[in-house]
């Protein structure tokens, strides 16, 4: 099954990507880069399901400075309207998870309406958990164009969120959409 949505007809702008760029994604892993992007298994094509992925953003190294880091993530390319969730943790280890709070859960509702997420603790976990691909993937123009998964960019800053972000609302027919870091 396939959810279609003539309001995007920009993602003519995904054939623009080369299969390079999506085949060195990976499902998961630590950052802690203060920059970066996170992109589901050879996107925008299919991935397989069932999938579990987990990525964890890191900020608590003290490079990042005083307690007024945040980690934003925006959301660039994202097409998953399910299975897909946002937690803080003020400490989070392979044995340990110190004062979880999930601050969003990607649904049919706010996939297009949320523009991009915020946490003030140290770690953000994102993590995608799907049984079946019928949420994997939105489709345009009568199924002429299939988009799986998401691209999406994190920062780890103590500035607030940029504006204006990019997003598949407002990135045209540029190209692939990733924000730029300024």
């Amino acid at each position: 099954m396939c959810r279609i949505n003539n309001f995007i007809p920009i993602l003519t702008l995904l054939m623009h990507i080369s299969s390079n760029e999506a085949g060195r994604r990976t499902c998961g892993g630590t950052y802690t880069a203060a920059r970066g992007i996170l992109a589901t298994p050879n996107f925008p094509g299919p991935f397989d399901v069932p999938i579990r992925c987990q990525w964890v953003i890191d900020s608590s190294s003290a490079a990042y400075g005083s307690g007024n880091t945040s980690i934003i993530v925006y959301f660039t390319q994202l097409f998953t309207f399910e299975g897909l969730t946002f937690t803080e943790y003020q400490l989070y280890g392979n044995d340990y998870k110190i004062n979880p709070k999930l601050i969003h859960k990607v649904n049919e509702t706010n996939v297009f309406r949320t523009r991009w997420v915020q946490s003030y603790q140290s770690y953000l976990v994102i993590e995608l958990k799907m049984q079946s691909s019928e949420s994997a993937h939105i489709c345009v123009l009568d199924k002429f164009l299939d988009t799986y998964g998401f691209n999406i960019t994190y920062e780890i800053t103590t500035g607030g969120v940029r504006s204006p972000s990019c997003t598949m609302m407002d990135c045209g027919f540029t190209g692939i959409c990733f924000d730029h870091y300024t």
